[in-house]
C-alpha cells in the first residue's frame, strides 16, 4: 500500500498558520511579482477565482474587503515545507517529497488494520504542530492513491483508503482523462480522437492498444490503475539537487546597484541555508540579471557568470561574495534589471568532499580557519528560523530600500565599504 499526502491548498494555510485572523475568510496568495494567483483558500474558490487568474481581474473584490490578496512569502511555505515533510518521515518506512506540498507514503510492512490508524494520526499532528490540513488518500499505486486523495478532499474526507474495485470503477468512470496524473492537454485530445473521455474508458483499454499508441510512459499509467506500482520517483526524494536557485522579480526597473548587491546577498543567503539544511556544499556560483523585456530596445539582456570557488563551501558569507563578485562583472550602468537570481551548482554531500591538496600550505600562509565556524552558522540558522525576518543578517543584505519593495530587509542606513563576511 501507498498512500499520497497532500497540504490542503498549501500557500493559503501556510499564510493562516502565522496569522489566525484569515481563518473562514476568502484569502488568495499572488505570485512573486503579484501578477497572478497561485493558491485559494476554499472559501475564494467557491467565488469563482481561478488557479493562475489576472490579480487585475479580481482587484474589485480586494477593493471591497470581499478577498484578501497577499503576496506571497515562499521562504516561509519552503520552511513550513521542510518541517510537514519531517512529520510525514516519523510515521511511515519511508517517503518521496513529490513536491513542496505533497507526499507519497511508502507503507510496505505496516499491517493492514494499522493503515488508517497511522494516517489519521499523521493528519491530526500535522494540524496541531504545524496548522497545516493535510489530506492522505491510500492505496495499490501512486496513481490511485492519488486519485484518491482528490476524491477525499472534494467530499472534506482527512483519510481514504481505496482498495475495492466496484469503488475504482465507479471513481475512474467520474474522472476526467484530462485530470488523470500525467496527462495534458495535447495527450488528452489525441486520447479523445479514439474516445477515452474518463480515466474509466483508458483503463477498459486494452494495454497492448496503450502501448503501442502512445508508448511506454502511459502503458505505465494504464498498469498503475489496475494496481501496478511502477511509476518510478526516487530522484525526485533526493536529499541532495543538481542545483539550487533562488530569483525575483521586481516591482520597478532596477539600476542602482547597491540595491542589487544586497537583492543577490538576500538570494544567496537563502540558497546557501537551503544547502545546509541538506547537508551539502556547492563548488560553483552563478549570478544573473535580467532587463524588463518590454522597456529594453535592443532586446533582452540576459547576462550570467560563474564563479568557481577555491573548495566546495556552505557558508553564507562564502556564497554572497562570490555572487556580489559576479555582479561586480556583469552590471551595466547603462542598463535598469527587472529580475535577478543566484544558482548554486556542483552540489555535493557534506561528507563526500575531499580536501585540497594545498590545505596544510594554504593554512600555513593565512589565518588557521576558526573550528567554531559550523557551530555559529548553525546558531544563525536557528535565530534565523523566522525566515520572513531573520534576527541576525550580512551587512552587504542591507540597503535602503526601493519604493514598493519592503522584504524586511531593509535598514534607514547603509555600511559603506563593509565586508560581506562581517559575521564571520
Amino acid at each position: 500500500m501507498i498512500g499520497l499526502a497532500d497540504c490542503n491548498n498549501f500557500f493559503v494555510s501556510c499564510e493562516r498558520s502565522v496569522d489566525s485572523s484569515l481563518e473562514g475568510k476568502a484569502v488568495v496568495v499572488m505570485s512573486n511579482n503579484d501578477g497572478c494567483i497561485v493558491a485559494r483558500s476554499n472559501e475564494a474558490k467557491a467565488m469563482g477565482i481561478k488557479m493562475g487568474q489576472p490579480v487585475f481581474e479580481v482587484k474589485d473584490l480586494v477593493n471591497s474587503g470581499k478577498l484578501i490578496a497577499i503576496s506571497g512569502h515562499h521562504l516561509l511555505y519552503r520552511d513550513i515545507s521542510f518541517q510537514i515533510h519531517d512529520i510525514f518521515r516519523r510515521y511511515v518506512p519511508s517517503t518521496i517529497d513529490y513536491s513542496v506540498d505533497e507526499a507519497f507514503l511508502d507503507m510496505s510492512g505496516i499491517s493492514p488494520e494499522n493503515i488508517e490508524e497511522i494516517a489519521i494520526e499523521i493528519c491530526e499532528t500535522c494540524l496541531r504542530e504545524m496548522r497545516i490540513p493535510v489530506t492522505i488518500g491510500i492505496s495499490l499505486s501512486k496513481t490511485l492513491a492519488k486519485v484518491m486523495t482528490e476524491s477525499c478532499k472534494k467530499r472534506g474526507q482527512k483519510v481514504g483508503i481505496l482498495t475495492d474495485q466496484k469503488e475504482i470503477d465507479i471513481l475512474l468512470n467520474n474522472l476526467s482523462i484530462r485530470d488523470l496524473w500525467g496527462i495534458g492537454r495535447r495527450l488528452a485530445k489525441r486520447l479523445y480522437q479514439y474516445g477515452v473521455f474518463t480515466v474509466g474508458d483508458f483503463a477498459q483499454k486494452d494495454r497492448n492498444w496503450v502501448k503501442a499508441n502512445f508508448g511506454v510512459n502511459l502503458e505505465k499509467s494504464w498498469l498503475e490503475l489496475h494496481g501496478t506500482n511502477c511509476i518510478e520517483l526516487n530522484h525526485v526524494g533526493r536529499n541532495i539537487q543538481d542545483s539550487i536557485s533562488e530569483t525575483r522579480t521586481f516591482p520597478t526597473d532596477i539600476n542602482d546597484f547597491d540595491y542589487l548587491r544586497a537583492r543577490i546577498a538576500i538570494y544567496a543567503a537563502d540558497c546557501a541555508k537551503k544547502l545546509r539544511k541538506m547537508n551539502a556544499v556547492c563548488h560553483s556560483v552563478s549570478t544573473f540579471l535580467r532587463t524588463n523585456r518590454f522597456h529594453t530596445k535592443n532586446g533582452v539582456h540576459y547576462p550570467e557568470i560563474t564563479i568557481r570557488l577555491a573548495s566546495p563551501s556552505d557558508r553564507t558569507s562564502i556564497i554572497a561574495e562570490s555572487a556580489i563578485i559576479g555582479l561586480s562583472r556583469i552590471y551595466s550602468r547603462d542598463l535598469s534589471y527587472k529580475r535577478a537570481g543566484v544558482i548554486l551548482y556542483d552540489i555535493k554531500p557534506k561528507l563526500a568532499v575531499m580536501g585540497s591538496l594545498f590545505e596544510s600550505y594554504d593554512n600555513q600562509q593565512n589565518e588557521k580557519p576558526n573550528k567554531m565556524i559550523p557551530s555559529l552558522v548553525k546558531v544563525l540558522d536557528s535565530l534565523n528560523s523566522d525566515i520572513s525576518h531573520p534576527l541576525i543578517r550580512l551587512a552587504s543584505q542591507l540597503t535602503k530600500g526601493h519604493p514598493g519593495h519592503n522584504d524586511g530587509y531593509s535598514s534607514s542606513f547603509q555600511y559603506p565599504g563593509m565586508p560581506s563576511d562581517i559575521i564571520d
